[in-house]
């Protein structure tokens, strides 16, 4: 973060936590995992943030105490030299709060072990929701991140010039994001679930399922890791997806367009049309107030009056939404999906993704990040939607 809004923002987002815990009765929570880290103390240290109902917050350091001082603005920070002397320092009274959807058990069992008879709650939709309402901070930043993704999909039409195949222009991409201050890797909150950029996948490679929690896969580079970019070629007439999410001070914008060396059949031409009418169509509905899984609903009967529904959204097996959360983490709230609980609010960003995927051909449809407004998405990306072809 940067030195001046740091402050103002951690205290807020502590008061914003501490408010819930009052609420939900919940003594105080212990925090680790290190984007939550980062987002309540300014730092990603090795550490444990000790956070009570009420008084001020203690963030204890098993390494780098000294970087932890430097990054953070918190006034008290101390070393931890062992788990064991947590109960020296954590007072939780009868309930304590933690991250329970991240936290390894075998840490949740040493914490059962130190806080005999303290009843141990999960604190984690909690912290989810406070940080699904970004302030004007986060949303400058996730701007900053847009303008950056606009300049790489500016440069793809160059990039596909040079390179013969989806690994040589991922490398491309790679190298833009990196030269321009990408941390090279995208956080990803879920278990199991990774990211370092997205994906560049082209043609009818691109449409292989995989491992990712996203509607599109691609070969990936083997099974070790069966998502993204491989040593497929790139042909003429066949669509290239560039989904990169870019990355400015920690906070994502995601972001997808289709390419093509000379046009792409028809039938994908009119599917791609159709997602940007789905697009379109949430844009105007998605104001405060609105379900998520209402919107979700729309999406599904666009697509299925267009006579897409068995490709929208992932073949064979489709993904169950079309928009996720964006900030510090790729899978933030809110989701727009099947059975969502989210409703509408403004401060929300979120990444709104139809997709196409047509087996053995290629993939098609859009992803701009949004900020929820009070008339409807406000759109972040600025760079064409329509198909580029070179």
């Amino acid at each position: 973060m940067e030195e001046k809004p740091i402050k103002t923002e951690v205290k807020q987002r502590l008061l914003n936590l501490q408010s819930w815990l009052k609420k939900q009765d919940i003594d105080g929570a212990l925090i680790v995992q290190k984007t939550d880290l980062y987002y309540f103390c300014g730092t990603d240290q090795d550490a444990h943030l000790w956070v009570p109902q009420e008084g001020n917050p203690l963030l204890m350091v098993r390494k780098s105490i000294h970087r932890a001082r430097k990054d953070s603005p918190l006034q008290d920070i101390i070393p931890l030299n062992s788990l064991s002397i947590l109960p020296d320092y954590v007072k939780p009274g009868k309930r304590l709060g933690l991250e329970l959807d991240v936290l390894p058990a075998r840490n949740y069992l040493l914490y059962q072990r130190l806080f005999e008879g303290v009843e141990l709650v999960d604190v984690s939709h909690i912290i989810r929701s406070i940080r699904m309402i970004k302030s004007p901070y986060e949303v400058e930043m996730v701007r900053k991140a847009a303008q950056l993704a606009d300049e790489l999909h500016k440069s793809i039409p160059e990039f596909l010039t040079r390179a013969s195949t989806e690994i040589e222009l991922s490398a491309m991409a790679d190298e833009f994001y990196r030269r321009r201050g990408h941390p090279g890797i995208t956080r990803m909150r879920g278990f199991n679930m990774e990211s370092v950029y997205g994906h560049i996948i082209a043609g009818g490679a691109g449409t292989l399922p995989g491992n990712s929690p996203g509607p599109t896969a691609g070969t990936g580079p083997g099974p070790f890791l069966s998502q993204g970019s491989g040593n497929n070629p790139i042909n003429p007439n066949e669509p290239v997806m560039v989904d990169y999410s870019s990355n400015f001070n920690g906070y994502i914008s995601d972001q997808a367009r289709i390419y093509s060396i000379g046009r792409i059949a028809p039938e994908l031409e009119r599917a791609h049309d159709v997602m940007l009418m789905i697009q379109d169509r949430i844009i105007k509905e998605a104001r405060p107030g609105k379900r998520a899984e209402e919107l979700y609903r729309i999406a599904v009967e666009i697509a299925e009056r267009h006579g897409l529904r068995d490709v929208f959204m992932g073949h064979p097996e489709p993904v169950p939404f079309v928009a996720h959360g964006v900030g510090l983490e790729l899978d933030e709230w809110p989701l727009i999906g099947r059975d969502s609980p989210h409703i509408m609010e403004e401060g929300m960003v979120l990444a709104l993704e139809p997709k196409c995927i047509f087996p053995g051909k290629g993939v098609v449809g859009v992803e701009n990040t949004f900020l929820v407004a009070e008339t409807g998405l406000e759109k972040i990306n600025s760079y064409p939607d329509n198909i580029i072809v070179c």
